[in-house]
Order: C-alpha cells, then structure tokens, then sequence
C-alpha cells in the first residue's frame, strides 16, 4: 500500500505484507440470508459496528502497557495466477513514554525491534547485523521515519499508537454488525466494513471491559487472484511485567552495525519483495 496509510489497515500490517495486500475483507455468502450486509442498500452504515470498533480502538489507545502476540499469513500473486503463501510472526510490547520491543519471524529471517525514547535499533541476531538511529521525537512520528528509511514497518504498529482511534470513520461506506460467534473458545463481536478501496472484517472480544481486537481477515479486490491477509492477535496482556532494559539493544562483539539505507537494500533482497518484482 504504500500502506499503511490507512489506519485501519495499518493498525495491523507490517509494511510488507501492506504492500501486497490494500484491504480487510467482509464476510458474505450464508451469513448475508440472515444478517444485515455492507451491500444492503437499506442499512449500508451500521452504527452498532461502528460503535464497537471506535471502543476497541480508544480502549487500546488508552492503555498505558500491554503485550500480545501474533501471527499473520498474506498471500502474493506471481504473475496474476499463481498464490504464493508467507508466514510471519511475533510479538509486541509497549509502555507509553517508555518504549516498545518488538519480534519478528518471517521469510527474510528473525527481526528485532528496539525504542527507549533516545534510540531505535533494528536487529538481525541470526545474521549479527543491526541498524541504530537516534530518535526522540515520539512513536508516531518514529513509525513514518522508519517507513521512509528502511522500507518497512515496525510490526502491527498502529496497535500500539495512541493515534488508533483517529479517521476510523473516514471514508466508510458499509458497516454491519454479523452477530456474536466464538473465536477459540472466547466469545466475540464479527464486524465488516467496506470502502472504496478495501473490505475487511475484525472479531472483537464481547468482554466490555477489554475489547480486544482478536483477528482480522482482508482480501485485495482490486487485484487479480484476489489475495489474502490473515491476521491473528493472542495471549493480550494489559499488565505485563518488564524492565526497561528490554527497551534497550546491546550489540555482541560480533555483530555488524550497518546503515539504515543499507538495511533497506538488505529487506529488498527479502522471498516478498522478490514476488513483487517478478509481478511488475
């Protein structure tokens, strides 16, 4: 996308995946003879859904720590015919004005991601190399930084931006609430969502108290072979013990500091970036 510029879909992609993949799909077929639809003419925006989205959203930007893990599978199409499948995942923490730590394991190997407000350092440890910058200018403005520096995102980002809850209605065309189903055993709301661009659809934990974001599900329907984007988010955790530290990167002796232009070239050499090249 260019992604993740919008916030919906940014809340949950890492740039590469974004980049392959515009939009979050909704649920049809069975559901659509007994549920309202973003198609219906009649109830195209669903303030109930809206609603229940919006209070997911301010409840994670108002948290002052949590932690989760995720995994997420996208798909490219090579050639507009063949699906090729990727698989990332990881993990995130975040305390408000303090810094995040975040992992990732992928096609192009193990990431690690470091802020403590003064830093951020990207990290290789299975190849002994990382990039550093200093940076004390906020998260937000952190995320567009390294958007522009390295080509990449900071892993499932926007979940942890006290921005989350900004422009979700902004260029909504259909909401519809698809009922209450359970999602591994918990209970969740099932909300789609449809725009110009993008379709997608998120479950959302029916616990008043914590409404979580659960998983997400999008297809690109403006492009052929029509690929997906499958997000899940486990094991929340809105008090997770840390130590500052964790915030910080340590080079080993071994390890090779390298520039953040050279890491772009690094991540350009990456399974998915090669796919994209083999498309254009």
């Amino acid at each position: 996308m260019t992604m993740l510029h919008c916030p919906r879909v940014s809340a949950f992609m890492p740039h590469t995946i974004a980049a392959a993949i515009l939009t979050f799909a909704m649920a049809t077929g069975a559901i659509a003879q007994t549920q309202p639809t973003v198609s219906d003419k009649n109830q195209r925006l669903d303030q109930v859904a809206i609603d229940l989205m919006r209070e997911s959203a301010e409840f994670l930007a108002s948290r002052s720590a949590f932690s989760f893990t995720w995994f997420v599978s996208y798909d490219e199409v090579v050639e507009d015919r063949e699906k090729i499948t990727f698989v990332r995942s990881g993990s995130n923490l975040v305390v408000r004005d303090k810094g995040f730590f975040s992992r990732a394991d992928g096609e192009n190997g193990r990431r690690e991601y470091f802020y403590d407000q003064k830093q951020f350092v990207i990290s290789a440890p299975d190849e002994n190399f990382y990039a550093a910058k200093e940076f004390n200018d906020g998260f937000e403005a952190l995320v567009e930084k390294v958007r522009n520096a390295t080509d990449t995102e900071i892993p499932i980002y926007a979940i942890m931006s006290r921005n989350l809850g900004n422009g979700l209605e902004q260029g909504l065309q259909g909401a519809a609430y698809l009922g209450s189903t359970n999602l591994a055993g918990r209970p969740v709301h099932h909300l789609a969502f449809s725009e110009q661009d993008e379709d997608w659809q998120i479950w959302i934990s029916t616990d008043n108290t914590a409404p979580l974001p659960l998983m997400i599900i999008g297809t690109n329907t403006k492009q052929k072979g029509w690929p997906q984007y499958r997000a899940y988010l486990t094991n929340w955790n809105l008090k997770p013990k840390y130590d500052t530290a964790q915030f910080s990167f340590r080079p080993d002796d071994d390890d090779l500091k390298v520039t953040m232009p050279e890491l772009k070239k690094r991540n350009a050499g990456s399974p998915s970036a090669a796919g994209k090249q083999q498309k254009n």
